[in-house]
C-alpha cells in the first residue's frame, strides 16, 4: 500500500476474525487511518487484495463528521437511520436513543449544522451503531468527547459483541476494550504486540536510543541534552506509577460516580502528560544524532 510516494504496508498478511477486539497504534503518518479505510473497502490496496466475508457488515467511524446530514435536526438525523432500535435488550425510540447519547429533549431539535464538535461526534457514533454492524472500525473515537460521553462510550464498547478494530492514542481505552494490539511501525510492517502498548513504547524507546547512539558516535553529544533525557525518563517513570495508582483507585471507587469522574479526568491528564514526555524524549534522542 503506497500513499504519496511512501510505502505504508508492504507484503502484509493479516486476518481479522469474528469477535476479535484489536487496538491499532503507531506514530502519526504511519498509515493507521488508511488501514481502517482498507478494511472498510473505501480504498483499494496498491497491490494484493482485501478479502471480506459475505456476512460482514462493517461500519467505519472516521475522524471526520462530514457525512452527517447538516440539513436535518438531531432527532431527524437519528430517525433517518432507524426510528426504533434495541439497546441492551430494551427497545428504544429515536428520541430515547438520542437522550442516551446526551441529547436532551430540547437539544434533539437543534439543527445538525449547529452542533458542537463533541455533539457531532456523538451523533456520528449513534447513527453508526443504529446501522447494526457486526464489525466496528473506529478511528480515534474519543476525539472531542466530554468525560461523561467517554465513560458511556467505553461502557458500550466494553460490551460490544461484534468485531472491533480501534485506532486510538488513548491507552486507557485500548487496554479496556481491546484484547490484542498491533502496531504500524513506519517501515511497512504490521507487528503483533503481545505486551500491548507497553511493548510498543519499549520498542520505540529502544529504536530511538539505538539511532541516538549511532549518531552520537559520529557527531558527539551535548551535556544539556543528556540532562534533559534523564529528566524526561524520570518524569515518565513517575507518571507511569501515577497511572497505575489511578487505575487502582478507579477500580476501588467504581460505585462513586463523582469520584470516578474526578479520577478519570486526572487519569486522562496524566496520560496526556506522559505521552508528551515520551514524545519529547524520542525527539531529543533523535536530535542528539
Amino acid at each position: 500500500m503506497r500513499v504519496g510516494g511512501r510505502t505504508l504496508l508492504d507484503r502484509v498478511s493479516w486476518h481479522v476474525g469474528p469477535g476479535d477486539r484489536i487496538g491499532v497504534i503507531g506514530v502519526n503518518g504511519s498509515g493507521k487511518t488508511h488501514l481502517l479505510r482498507l478494511l472498510a473497502q473505501e480504498i483499494n490496496p496498491t497491490s494484493g487484495a482485501v478479502r471480506v466475508g459475505k456476512t460482514v457488515h462493517a461500519a467505519h467511524l472516521s475522524q471526520e463528521a462530514g457525512e452527517l446530514p447538516d440539513e436535518l435536526r438531531v432527532l431527524e438525523a437519528v430517525s433517518e437511520v432507524r426510528p426504533v432500535a434495541e439497546l441492551g435488550g430494551v427497545e428504544l425510540s429515536a428520541g430515547q436513543l438520542a437522550e442516551r447519547f446526551g441529547f436532551g429533549t430540547d437539544r434533539q431539535w437543534t439543527p445538525v449544522v449547529d452542533l458542537s464538535g463533541g455533539e457531532r461526534r456523538r451523533l456520528q457514533l449513534l447513527r453508526l451503531l443504529l446501522s447494526q454492524p457486526n464489525v466496528l472500525l473506529l478511528d480515534e473515537p474519543t476525539n472531542d468527547l466530554d468525560t461523561d460521553t467517554l465513560a458511556a462510550l467505553e461502557d458500550l464498547l466494553d460490551g460490544w459483541a461484534g468485531t472491533l478494530v480501534v485506532v486510538s492514542h488513548d491507552r486507557y481505552l485500548l487496554e479496556r476494550v481491546c484484547d490484542t494490539t498491533v502496531a504500524l511501525l513506519g517501515d511497512g510492517s504490521l507487528a503483533a504486540l503481545p505486551g500491548g502498548v507497553e511493548e510498543y513504547l519499549a520498542r520505540r524507546a529502544t529504536a530511538a536510543a539505538s539511532v541516538a547512539d549511532e549518531r552520537r558516535e559520529r557527531r558527539g553529544d551535548t551535556r544539556a541534552a543528556r540532562k534533559e533525557l534523564t529528566r524526561l525518563e524520570r518524569r515518565v517513570q513517575t507518571l507511569q506509577k501515577r497511572e497505575t495508582a489511578l487505575h487502582a483507585e478507579l477500580a476501588g471507587h467504581a460505585t462513586d460516580y463523582a469520584k470516578v469522574a474526578d479520577l478519570d479526568a486526572e487519569l486522562r491528564a496524566v496520560v496526556a502528560e506522559r505521552e508528551a514526555a515520551e514524545e519529547a524524549w524520542l525527539t531529543i534522542a533523535e536530535e542528539l544524532g
